[in-house]
């Protein structure tokens, strides 16, 4: 057991019994009882959470069948051991469990547990129902050593258990017939005991499989915990520390660029202070002499603006000059829709001359220039 607990609890014969238990420390057994009232006798309020717990089914309910398949693949003659054991059965397949030990030798049989569904299910709400979650239920029969002849017999769980070579049964089941005058060896209760506390480390086979396979634990380890939080604060730091590079180098950059962009302003406007102040004057300078941006955007955009309230008039013709005035045609149906656009162009500060005249469908047209 390498220092482990284990609680090796053997359920009753009859209905209304009482399961047998032993509690197994450093491969001895310490303490033992019958009842479920482990936890009083052994002082303690919970199972620790190594304990490895074990049930032992009555033999009565579970049968064991021993299949050679020698020309398959293990896994294979496994799986047709499995297959056979449950087409055997009295009642409908469906309604069976049939779980295989873990033999990886073709020349030895396959060895397959053969319990009722409703079986496993009542043991292993049982043990729910009184705190247990057992890593695995052992057949009786397997704790009791393989005889080379004859039959093996032993008291397990309070109840007499026979073993042959191939077949195992309880006790009601001995029938003079099937035993004849074969040799019976009788096993002492301390040999008992030292197989089912081998069978906590190493069973021969665990009926908790397939359907009925025990949830894994998942115990977390709080070094490992550790680790992970310490790791990922060093991602976290390190992402830190490449952003902040990442953004310091940008400035840098950008304060590089600003200096060199001032030195060129200061070329055409000798008292900027800050690349700011140095495009405010640039711009100021280029709209002085209707050139820049300003001289473009701004007239066009004041010439929408008003032209927005005087649904009635379209424009048919844009253009720039080389010293920056715009210059456009104006039509509307009537005169005074377009005196409206100018009237409003005014107001918003442009300068602004209007030639009119009118188109061969009787449209009045305007040929206007806006400055800022």
């Amino acid at each position: 057991m390498n220092g482990r607990e284990g609680l090796i609890v053997a359920l009753p014969d009859e209905a209304g019994g009482e399961p047998l238990w032993m509690r197994v420390v450093d491969g001895a057994v310490v303490q033992r009882g019958a009842g479920a009232n482990w936890l009083a006798a052994c002082g303690l309020t919970a199972l620790p959470s190594e304990m490895v717990v074990m049930l032992v089914p009555p033999a009565a309910l579970v049968t064991l069948h021993w299949a050679l398949h020698p020309d398959l693949p293990v896994r294979q003659g496994r799986s047709v051991a499995r297959l056979a054991a449950l087409a055997g059965g009295i009642v409908p397949p469906d309604q069976l469990f049939a779980a295989a030990d873990e033999n990886d030798d073709p020349a030895r049989p396959h060895l397959v547990a053969l319990a009722a569904r409703s079986d496993m299910q009542h043991w292993l709400l049982w043990a729910q129902h009184h705190g247990l979650d057992p890593d695995m239920i052992v057949p009786a029969p397997l704790l009791l050593p393989e005889p080379e002849e004859g039959f093996a017999r032993g008291i397990i769980g309070g109840a007499a258990v026979w073993r042959g070579r191939e077949v195992a049964f309880s006790g009601d089941m001995a029938l003079a017939e099937l035993v004849g005058e074969a040799e019976v060896r009788e096993v002492a209760p301390a040999q008992v005991e030292a197989r089912a506390i081998a069978a906590l480390e190493s069973p021969t086979l665990n009926l908790r499989q397939g359907d009925f396979a025990r949830r894994a634990r998942r115990d977390w380890d709080r070094k490992a915990l550790g680790r992970i939080a310490l790791w990922s604060g060093l991602v976290l730091l390190v992402s830190l520390l490449i952003s902040v590079v990442g953004v310091t180098r940008e400035y840098v950059t950008a304060k590089r660029l600003d200096a060199q962009s001032l030195t060129l302003a200061r070329e055409v406007v000798p008292n900027a202070t800050d690349v700011a102040s140095a495009e405010s004057e640039m711009d100021r300078q280029l709209a002085a002499r209707g050139a820049g941006g300003y001289a473009f955007t701004a007239p066009v955009a004041g010439l929408m603006r008003a032209m927005q309230d005087s649904p009635g008039v379209s424009m048919t013709a844009l253009s720039r000059d080389a010293d920056g005035m715009i210059r456009a045609t104006l039509a509307a149906a009537k005169a005074d829709d377009i005196n409206s656009v100018l009237l409003a162009l005014q107001a918003a500060g442009f300068t602004i001359t209007a030639t009119p005249s009118q188109d061969p469908s009787g449209r009045t047209l305007a040929d206007i220039t806006v400055r800022p």
